[in-house]
């Protein structure tokens, strides 16, 4: 059996009754960084060997599960904050499982990005989760300019040392006016959440520099799109009352325009 299994963001006490139940019953536990984990273990109190399994030796180490599995061990994979797979190593390991059918699941738990979607204050009935910011600039480029596109609300990762070069890039490359924000050290003493437009929580960061510490989650308003009722003349209005009703007309222009139907269907019925 392999479990993925949850673990906090920062506040250790996270941690869930069932996830110390799976982890102390493992054969085996992998870890991206065996340091991080190591805490985590000396707080449940549960002594097991971890190995790594990081993005440098996930061919190798997935071939070592898939064949550990096969031979009847119970296998969990743990992040070394929030949830495996989720810009960890994972992945590949589920594809294998799915196609040799292996029995896999999740012991469900924190996650950075729930959190800081919800910490945010921003929209949260649509978002858009992109991961960490690529590197090449280049691929950077490309990557902002299809957050410009994005209607909903956007979530990535950042470091600290790179989390002033990116809110200036959301500032170059979107709008100065996005509402943007910033959530560090979540679930910890000094959880810390800056919000407002990007020129503003720029000038905040630029003037407290000494507090940019540790990983990052960004979170970006969605594309406002404009909404435009579109020109309905008396002609018009006349042509289409003559053969449809109010509402059926206000269907039929909807559809061709991509235009909100309550709005033309106000057009038409005004005398």
């Amino acid at each position: 059996m392999l479990n993925f299994v949850s673990t906090p963001i920062g506040n250790l006490n996270d941690i869930s009754l069932r996830a110390i139940d799976v982890i102390k019953n493992s054969d085996y536990l992998y870890a991206e960084d065996t340091r991080n984990v190591k805490k985590l273990l000396n707080f449940i109190n549960v002594r097991i060997l971890c190995k790594s399994f990081h993005e440098h030796n996930e061919e190798k180490v997935t071939h070592n599960i898939v064949k550990q599995l096969n031979n009847g061990k119970v296998i969990s994979v743990v992040s070394d904050a929030g949830t495996p797979s989720i810009s960890d190593p994972g992945y590949r390991l589920i594809t294998k499982c799915i196609s040799e059918n292996i029995k896999y699941t999740l012991i469900p738990g924190p996650s950075s990005v729930i959190s800081a979607m919800v910490m945010s204050g921003l929209p949260s009935n649509r978002f858009a989760f992109y991961g960490f910011v690529p590197r090449k600039l280049s691929d950077k480029r490309k990557f902002f300019e299809n957050l410009d596109k994005e209607t909903k609300t956007s979530i990535l990762f950042e470091s600290s040392r790179r989390i002033l070069d990116t809110l200036k890039n959301i500032q170059d490359l979107l709008k100065s006016d996005r509402r943007v924000s910033v959530c560090k050290e979540m679930t910890k003493i000094h959880e810390n959440i800056s919000r407002g437009t990007v020129s503003e929580i720029i000038k905040f960061m630029e003037e407290n520099q000494n507090n940019i510490k540790g990983e990052m989650v960004i979170v970006i308003e969605g594309k406002i799109k404009k909404t435009t009722i579109p020109t309905i003349n008396s002609r018009i209005k006349k042509e289409f009352l003559a053969k449809l009703s109010a509402s059926d007309s206000a269907k039929l222009i909807s559809l061709i325009t991509g235009e909100n139907k309550r709005d033309i269907y106000k057009k038409l019925i005004q005398s």
